[in-house]
C-alpha cells in the first residue's frame, strides 16, 4: 500500500503529465490526426498502444478514429491522477502575477 505521501507524488506527476498532453492535443501546433505524432513524442507510444487495442490501422485511420484514440488518451492520463482508491484527489489552483 502506498503512503499517503507517495500518493500525492504521483497524482503531482499525473497532473502534470495531463495538463501537458491536454496542451499538446488542443494547443496552436497540435496534430490535426493523431498519427501524426513525431516517434520521438513522449505521447507517441501511448497513441500507437491505444490505437492497436481498439483495432485501428495505425497509418490509415480516419479523422473520427483519430479522436478517439485522443480522447482516450486524455481519459487514460485523467484516470492517472488518482493512483490510489484510498485517496480522492484535491486540486488547490493557486496564481501568481504575470510580469
Amino acid at each position: 500500500m502506498a503512503t499517503k505521501k507517495e500518493v500525492l507524488e504521483q497524482s503531482q506527476k499525473a497532473i502534470g503529465d495531463f495538463f501537458t498532453l491536454a496542451k499538446y492535443l488542443l494547443g496552436e501546433n497540435a496534430p490535426y490526426d493523431i498519427n501524426e505524432i513525431p516517434k520521438d513524442s513522449p505521447f507517441y507510444e501511448t497513441a500507437k498502444a491505444i490505437s492497436d487495442e481498439c483495432g485501428l490501422d495505425w497509418e490509415n485511420m480516419s479523422h473520427e478514429d483519430s479522436n478517439r484514440v485522443m480522447l482516450n488518451m486524455l481519459s487514460e492520463y485523467f484516470c492517472n491522477i488518482q493512483p490510489d482508491e484510498k485517496y480522492d484527489a484535491i486540486l488547490t489552483i493557486s496564481f501568481k502575477k504575470v510580469d
